[in-house]
């Protein structure tokens, strides 16, 4: 191993323990179109043209080590046009280190499949229609920051971007990416920061959540959260379009394209409504109780539509990241019929909105579940770890159930 490479992994080593006491945020900026060039605009859209043609060339080519591949002599790919014929074309505008990044993340894909098919799992790497993601791996190098501008690797003038206030003068930036969306391009910048999270030590409360389909999100407290966007009129009214279209059109394609807009601007309205929930949550209580419901479970049955218009999915996944303020419990306990009073178990359908039990208790059924999976997340033995995905029979967790409850009574 000669010096250089030597001073490069003692480098590396001295970042990766530098960064497990930083916080890592990712910025969205978007680029002003308005302003490019027509010549500016033609590479933006050339870069991911021919990051396309480069995946697919090597992907296409036969009796060849990925591993010792040499990228700087790649001029010339085989592409298949309109016709289905393949035809050689020349590179002209993608940049030598966004070249090497197509190949290296291809090496990075082929030793994760390596791994999954030592599990049991079978997967190959397949030919792309879309190339929407670029890397910029190297700050200083492929993109930096110039005045209020970014500057990326392969234009000449620094881009106009929206959002860059968001980055502070304490936070170092790190490697970034260049997306394609149906909106436009937006530049992904990495950074790490010192600044410590603020955090309410004074805040003692707890709360439980449960998960439905009528009301989204019910919490211990009586709060109710109802997150649900569906498709718009302007999308159906496309899609009914888009039927009517010839494949392989100009119009029809404009049209798809019109349609990703408009998928793209639902997604962005579940992302905003779902991380103003997690706020409120994460804001107001020390500790969250959910149970691990099988969400997918909900959307292949009978509530398939309710599930995908809402951010179930989303603020299941943002809260278990959170493993210092949220706790699973098991997904197999009976929330909805337990009654946390007495002890019992209530039969109850999903048309009566009210728990009723011989003990007394009646309360909104939606409120009580998210009281009982408080109930039970208070029982330290019932409690399971973030990361712990090993479920127990029904019948086994009823009956550890019974005696905590009475252990606990």
């Amino acid at each position: 191993m000669d010096k250089k490479t030597e001073t490069i992994l003692e480098k590396r080593k001295l970042t990766q323990i530098k960064r497990q006491t930083q916080v890592c945020r990712v910025f969205e900026l978007k680029i002003d179109e308005s302003k490019l060039s027509k010549k500016d605009q033609e590479k933006l859209k050339m870069f991911f043209v021919e990051a396309k043609w480069i995946y697919n060339h090597i992907l296409g080519l036969q009796d060849i080590n990925i591993f010792n591949f040499n990228y700087k002599n790649l001029t010339i790919v085989d592409v298949l046009n309109k016709d289905r014929e393949v035809e050689q074309r020349e590179l002209k505008y993608l940049p030598a280190k966004q070249r090497q990044d197509i190949i290296f993340l291809m090496r990075d894909s082929i030793k994760s499949l390596a791994k999954k098919k030592e599990k049991g799992k079978v997967g190959k790497l397949k030919f792309k229609s879309e190339y929407k993601s670029l890397e910029l791996s190297q700050y200083g190098i492929t993109h930096k920051i110039v005045g209020k501008k970014v500057k990326i690797n392969g234009i000449k003038k620094p881009l106009k971007v929206y959002g860059l206030d968001q980055i502070k003068p304490y936070m170092e930036i790190a490697n970034g990416k260049l997306v394609k969306k149906p909106s436009g391009y937006y530049i992904l910048l990495t950074t790490y920061s010192n600044k410590p999270i603020k955090m309410n030590n004074n805040l003692k409360k707890e709360v439980g959540l449960d998960f439905g389909i009528k009301t989204s999100i019910t919490t211990s407290e009586r709060e109710k959260f109802n997150i649900s966007i569906g498709e718009s009129e302007r999308l159906k009214r496309l899609q009914r379009k888009l039927s009517k279209k010839k494949k392989g059109s100009n119009n029809r394609y404009k049209l798809i394209l019109k349609i990703r807009k408009e998928h793209e601007k639902i997604t962005n309205k579940k992302k905003d409504k779902s991380n103003k929930v997690i706020s409120y949550l994460l804001t107001n209580y020390s500790r969250i109780y959910i149970q691990d419901e099988n969400l997918v479970g909900w959307q292949k049955g009978l509530f398939g539509k309710q599930v995908q218009h809402s951010c179930l999915g989303t603020i299941k996944k943002k809260l278990i990241e959170k493993k210092n303020q949220c706790y699973i419990i098991d997904r197999f306990l009976p929330t909805t019929k337990y009654c946390f009073k007495c002890g019992k178990e209530v039969e109850i359908t999903l048309n009566e909105r009210v728990f009723k039990c011989e003990c007394g208790y009646i309360e909104d059924r939606d409120i009580k579940a998210a009281k009982t999976v408080l109930y039970f997340g208070k029982i330290n033995n019932i409690q399971i770890p973030m990361e712990h995905r090993e479920f127990k029979p029904v019948e086994k967790i009823s009956i550890q159930v019974d005696n905590t409850c009475k252990n606990f009574r």
